[in-house]
């Protein structure tokens, strides 16, 4: 997960992308589990369509939090996949991402 850095409050926008090495995913989501206090997620889960990525083996998602002050914190998501095989056995998997946010500083 990368954010991008903001020089005023306001909208700042956060990619989380994930890649397999085998299999194929078939279905996705990013989970919101904390922000820092001076800003808020504009939704709380990013579903599988709207994946602005779904390749069969990299999914990528934007997602957006919104600034109420300058700060620096951390963004805390899970991604989770369900990621399946050509004999079709299929298992989900999910992965805590951090990334850093930068407003104002």
């Amino acid at each position: 997960m990368t954010c991008d850095r903001a020089g005023e409050p306001g909208r700042v926008r956060c990619n989380v992308e994930v890649r397999v090495k085998e299999g194929t995913i078939r279905w996705g989501d990013v989970v919101i589990r904390g922000a820092p206090g001076f800003a808020l997620p504009l939704k709380g889960r990013i579903g599988p369509n709207e994946a602005s990525l779904r390749d069969a083996t990299t999914w990528r998602w934007a997602l957006a939090l919104v600034a109420k002050t300058s700060g620096r914190g951390e963004v805390v998501a899970e991604v989770r996949v369900l990621v399946c095989t050509d004999d079709k056995r299929c298992e989900g998997r999910s992965a805590k991402v951090r990334a850093e946010i930068v407003v104002g500083q």
